[in-house]
């Protein structure tokens, strides 16, 4: 196909949730959410080949039917709080990528893979930590 040279709908549809076929897990609700290699949802791990997909609108179990069988509502922007893996909780967070761990904890620190899931816009507690997924999120 060959380049538009006229105006045309773009059918626009707004980005806040998106709706993925699941792989055969369940996947809870608030979790950090990945796409996987063969393109559907999981719980966020530091998996190569995997990337961030946002976070759980809602919890879905699909652990006893097949890929695809199901779907997952996943947000992928606003701010969420999170396990901090780091443990440090210092203000000095404020400003940092953090990578994903599991589907509820991440880190500053570097992990295996680097799967960021955010910047860290407040540190709560040396064991919490709010990230921003906005810009991150696929």
């Amino acid at each position: 196909m060959t380049a538009t040279t006229t105006a045309r709908e773009a059918k626009r549809k707004d980005g806040r949730l998106i709706a993925y076929p699941m792989a055969a897990v369940k996947i809870p609700k608030g979790a950090l959410v990945n796409i996987n290699s063969a393109g559907y949802a999981t719980n966020a791990t530091d998996t190569a080949g995997e990337t961030f997909a946002g976070v759980a609108y809602e919890t879905v179990d699909n652990s006893s039917g097949n890929a695809v069988d199901k779907s997952i509502r996943v947000e992928t922007t606003g701010t969420f709080v999170f396990v901090d893996g780091g443990g440090n909780g210092a203000q000095t967070d404020v400003g940092t990528l953090f990578k994903i761990v599991d589907n509820q904890t991440v880190t500053d620190a570097a992990t295996t893979n680097n799967l960021v899931a955010g910047v860290a816009v407040e540190s709560i507690s040396a064991t919490k930590v709010r990230i921003r997924i906005d810009r991150f999120a696929s």
